[in-house]
């Protein structure tokens, strides 16, 4: 048994958020105490209910010399009063700190999950993890790791509990065409523009689309939905837990991802019996197989993503068939009793 802290950025919306919460609190019992260090948000209620103490700290994102001392200090006080034996860190510079806190504490274990595709401060980078453990979300997370860092990593495919929700939502089932559904932070990675733009060009056809999610781009997509007259095609849902339900009640997903490590959305839209139109990133390609369990098109391409999302909802028969094909993909490679497993290996390699 041993103490484990995590430490994430924020414990709000987003993908590598939930996985920290599915580890802290699906483990709990393989631990002494569970910790997690973050911003806060969203999930910190849940944590309390399930006995997993947080740790408020500022945005480890942050290059302030203050923030930068003031985490530090905190961070340093955590694994002295708990008496940390591991650290598990969820971002970049999560890890730097850890790096420079293996000088006082040389005993605790550093295990990095790298949850995506950078190609900025890879110096920096290299420097942080060095000393970890470090698992990869995925081949192309890993192979990024090998050829840009010269890092070696173990891979574990990230993946949620499987479920026989079939709840749906009345405000998504009660249009009557076609329904597309987004899930996802608002930011410029996830590619919303161009979905929008896409939108616009098929804006004589019998299709509506559910964004849901918050972000630091919100008021910027409001305003060029607006802009392009298309608001009675959008219906922007907000945050929402409720996602199976939201999955359940679209006819398919869209995931216009400019970059990323393996999205646990694209994993849930597939647990869920769902297939999408995405894009052609690595992050991407890894679980969806062209005209097999997905359609797929360049990102940053509105006219590719508007092509593939009128044939999808013109061809009921393709659909079902790559929803098979999706669902067989989850079953076969995102099990969530394996994702449990690997990573207790990993917690308990000396």
């Amino acid at each position: 048994m041993a103490n484990i802290l995590h430490i994430s950025r924020t414990m709000d919306i987003g993908g590598a958020e939930k996985i920290v919460y599915q580890l802290a609190t699906d483990l709990k019992e393989e631990f002494d105490s569970v910790h997690i260090a973050s911003t806060g948000g969203l999930w910190e209620d849940e944590l309390k209910k399930k006995g997993i103490q947080h740790h408020k700290i500022l945005d480890v994102e942050s290059k302030s010399p203050k923030t930068l001392a003031t985490n530090f200090k905190t961070l340093s006080s955590i694994i002295k009063k708990q008496k940390i034996d591991i650290i598990h860190t969820h971002h970049r510079m999560a890890a730097f700190y850890v790096r420079l806190l293996m000088y006082l504490f040389p005993k605790v274990k550093h295990v990095y999950t790298a949850h995506n595709i950078f190609d900025n401060r890879l110096k920096l980078y290299k420097y942080s993890v060095q000393g970890a453990r470090v698992v990869a979300v995925g081949e192309g997370v890993s192979k990024h790791l090998k050829k840009d860092l010269g890092v070696d990593s173990l891979i574990i495919y990230n993946a949620i509990p499987e479920t026989n929700d079939i709840s749906k939502v009345k405000e998504i089932t009660s249009y009557q065409k076609t329904k597309i559904g987004f899930i996802g932070r608002l930011s410029e990675q996830k590619g919303l523009v161009y979905l929008i733009e896409a939108i616009k060009l098929l804006d004589k056809e019998e299709i509506h689309l559910f964004i849901v999610g918050d972000g630091d781009l919100k008021d910027e997509l409001l305003q060029k939905v607006q802009e392009l007259g298309i608001a009675e095609k959008i219906t922007f849902l907000g945050y929402r837990e409720d996602t199976t339900a939201i999955i359940n009640s679209c006819d398919f997903m869209v995931m216009p991802s400019l970059y990323e490590g393996l999205p646990l959305t694209l994993i849930e839209y597939f647990q869920n019996g769902k297939t999408l139109v995405g894009t052609t990133i690595p992050g991407i390609k890894e679980v969806v197989t062209q005209e097999k369990s997905g359609l797929l098109v360049k990102p940053g391409d509105a006219s590719g993503l508007a092509k593939e999302i009128l044939r999808l909802s013109a061809d009921a028969e393709l659909r079902s068939k790559l929803e098979e094909q999706a669902k067989k993909i989850y079953k076969e490679k995102f099990s969530y009793s394996n994702f449990k497993t690997k990573y207790l290996e990993v917690y308990r390699e000396k």
